[in-house]
């Protein structure tokens, strides 16, 4: 029990070390600039830095995004909050049918290295059964955890 401990105590103390967030003024001015260029409705904006990469975590709307940048400013990896709504229709399709009685909860698009995936969460009774899917942009299951 004692070792766990310690290990929980390591892992906190390396994220935090690893991971920390940074005022706007800290941040590279084109990065700042870029993202307000591309969301001008950008609103609850912060900024982390890893080492000499960046994430931003914003609401757009009344959705969340993250962007992460690598030191360069590219943007390698976009996860954005969406609407059930706006879910594609091949997607919508499958979990309607391989997923009945079961409720999306969130929605997650997620853009890294030129490729776009989806994240559900769905649940069932109140909650109580959860199960989280991947798929591909094509509506290919990729992953499922319960």
């Amino acid at each position: 029990m004692k070792k766990i401990k310690l290990l929980v105590v390591f892992l906190f103390v390396s994220v935090m070390v690893n991971a920390q967030e940074v005022i706007h003024t800290q941040v590279p001015s084109t990065f700042t600039e870029g993202l307000l260029q591309a969301y001008p409705d950008a609103k609850d904006i912060e900024w982390e830095r890893s080492n000499n990469d960046y994430k931003v975590a914003f609401k757009s709307g009344l959705l969340e995004r993250k962007i992460y940048f690598n030191r360069n400013g590219d943007q390698v990896k976009i996860e954005a909050e969406m609407s059930k709504t706006t879910l594609p229709t091949k997607l919508a399709n499958a979990i309607r049918k391989d997923y009945a009685g079961y409720k999306i909860d969130s929605v997650h698009s997620i853009y890294k290295n030129g490729i776009a995936t989806y994240e559900v969460v769905l649940a069932k009774e109140g909650w109580v059964q959860e199960v989280e899917l991947t798929y591909s942009e094509a509506g290919n299951l990729l992953d499922s955890k319960s």
